[in-house]
């Protein structure tokens, strides 16, 4: 596979012609405003891709993607080599795609907004290879972006995944996974798909509250993520885990804050005595370290947290309890003394479960309490927290839940005291279709010690899966709420309300024809700062898409706008986006 361009652009202002040509008999051209040539050849035994061109601005390629490169080659160092063709499976799906594109808000500005007309050339492919043992995938699409009215900004693209497992034994497991994006689009959709909620590499899902700067410029940034996990089943219920995850985020951009995240974490599970006594434990580490901007200083951060913990079940699966004790010990450097601060927090919490045959009927109830300690005396705090509910069967497909959850913050120093109240109701069920559905809804109020109560309605729904509503038409949707109480760490914002939706429903016109409409919804609301927080950012889109043998045609429009305390923060954007994309249907076969 070759691939060349120059680093030194040379503006030339002509028409050229973009020629790509597959084995598979067929041809597509298309104008373009600057020179550019892209020729791709493919056949099931060979690939090659060439580009050349003097109006190309290529980014430090080599630089940025060393890690990237490493993966790349110890994956094929470990897959390849030692596999034969007649014993794996190999498969490549080239792909092209032509993508203009119209914003009416380049950059982003609650004001004198500007718009242009970008077009994207991207050249990709996936390579998969499959064995009984292990496999790795690798995808690549490299892009080139072109602007109308703002040629500084034409960028080059890449956006890289390898990913990849490797079974040393039945019971043994290595997976990894690598992303490398580099764009200089200032934000993608609220909701974007991550690894599969039962794959090694998931993330615990949780609410994190966003405090990057919104991107107001068009200059190139990059991620490079990469995630490794090794699991090991030494029983039927008997686990150990672990698991590393490094992050890197750069800006050229130097108004918006560089990242660099290290998170290995280790855990285990033992059930000394199957279905009667189980054991866990675990160790987690973070490192994160942010560079300067013109208005912060650079800062790190850095956080121990391990835990431990035992279920002892009196009756099977009818009736036991829970312990855990948990510590978390962190140190960070503040941006405004540059001084080291140190805070510590041990929470331990024990939780009783019965379950009545009889009634079908559940009863759960936990209580933990957490203790703050920090550098600073006046931060100190003590937090109970205790809940209590019950479930109740009304069919094989029907249950019902109620449940209570008091919290009582006490602040040692200058924080106010307050109570919180959370009571809730809800449904679980499973539809025609065997997709399980969760509804719940409910009420909190804070009743705090100074200043008014403040209530708030939460929601939470899940889908679980995609629902098909009928032979042609399919919806996904989940809803959460809850509360946030921030209290550690270099950027605590205190107590917090959250909101976040999304949904995506998709219908089949016809056989090569669908149609998509899509939405996302959060909110954030902190109201213990100095200025109260309370950031809206929502998203609707839809988009026809015609599918054949050989090319895809997408059509897709989408309405972004953030509604944030900081004025200079709010913006609207449409966008308006054409894709043809030439690949085929179905991966080519090299080996089978």
């Amino acid at each position: 596979m070759i691939f060349r361009w120059f680093e030194n652009p040379v503006p030339v202002h002509m028409n050229a012609n973009l020629n790509v040509k597959f084995k598979y008999k067929f041809t597509f051209k298309y104008k373009f405003k600057y020179k550019f040539k892209f020729e791709f050849k493919g056949s099931p035994k060979s690939v090659m891709i060439s580009m050349f061109g003097s109006s190309l601005t290529a980014r430090p390629w080599g630089k940025m993607t060393h890690n990237f490169r490493i993966c790349v080659l110890v994956a094929i160092s470990l897959l390849w080599p030692v596999t034969a063709p007649a014993a794996c499976q190999v498969m490549f799906i080239p792909r092209i795609s032509i993508v203009p594109e119209y914003s009416d808000n380049l950059f982003l500005t609650n004001e004198n907004s500007a718009y242009d007309h970008i077009t994207v050339i991207s050249p990709g492919f996936t390579a998969q290879i499959l064995e009984k043992t292990r496999g790795a995938t690798l995808s690549y699409d490299l892009g080139y972006s072109s602007y109308d009215s703002f040629p500084q900004f034409n960028t080059l693209r890449h956006d890289g995944t390898l990913s990849g497992w490797i079974g040393f034994t039945k019971h043994t497991r290595l997976d990894f996974q690598e992303r490398f994006l580099l764009t200089e689009e200032s934000v993608t959709r609220l909701e974007e798909d991550g690894a599969d909620e039962d794959s090694p590499l998931a993330q615990q899902r949780e609410h994190v509250a966003e405090k990057e700067t919104v991107r107001k410029t068009r200059e190139y940034h990059y991620t490079n993520d990469v995630t490794v996990a090794l699991t090991h089943q030494f029983g039927e219920s008997d686990l150990f885990s672990f698991k590393y995850v490094n992050g890197i985020l750069e800006n050229e951009a130097p108004t918006v804050e560089d990242r660099r995240t290290h998170n290995p974490s280790v855990s285990v599970t033992y059930w000394p005595v199957p279905d009667k006594l189980g054991l866990e434990g675990g160790l987690i580490y973070t490192r994160d370290e942010f560079s300067a901007t013109p208005s912060e200083r650079a800062y790190w951060e850095e956080r121990l947290n391990p835990s431990a913990g035992f279920s002892y079940w009196f009756v099977p699966h009818e009736f036991g309890m829970t312990a855990n004790l948990s510590h978390s010990s962190g140190e960070f450097l503040g941006k405004a003394d540059r001084r080291k601060h140190w805070y510590e927090s041990t929470r331990p919490s024990m939780g009783l479960s019965c379950l009545y045959e009889p009634y079908q009927l559940s009863i759960e109830g936990d209580i933990s309490h957490t203790i703050g300690s920090f550098s600073d005396p006046s931060d100190d705090f003590d937090n109970w927290n205790g809940s209590l509910s019950l479930t109740k069967k009304f069919t094989r497909q029907i249950e019902g839940v109620i449940r209570y959850s008091h919290t009582i913050m006490d602040f040692k120093g200058s924080g106010e005291d307050y109570t919180l109240h959370v009571p809730s109701i809800g449904i679980n069920t499973t539809l025609a279709e065997g997709v399980p559905l969760s509804l719940s809804v409910g009420y909190l109020l804070r009743e705090r010690q100074r200043n008014d109560s403040e209530a708030a309605l939460s929601v939470n729904a899940n889908l679980g899966k995609t629902w098909d509503v009928s032979r042609y038409g399919s919806v996904t949707f989940d809803t959460s709420s809850g509360y946030d109480e921030d209290y550690l760490g270099a950027e605590k914002l205190g107590f917090g309300v959250h909101y976040d939706a999304g949904f995506t429903a998709k219908y089949l016109f016809y056989k090569e024809l669908t149609g998509e409409l899509n939405g996302a919804y959060k909110k954030n609301k902190y109201v213990d700062l100095d200025i109260t927080r309370n950031d809206e950012t929502k998203e609707v889109g839809a988009a026809l898409i015609f599918e054949t043998r050989w090319f895809t045609i997408r059509v897709d429009y989408s309405h972004r706008s953030l509604d944030s305390t900081l004025s200079e923060n709010d913006y609207v954007e449409n966008r308006i986006r054409w894709q043809v994309m030439l690949a085929p249907l179905r991966p080519i076969k090299l080996f089978q």
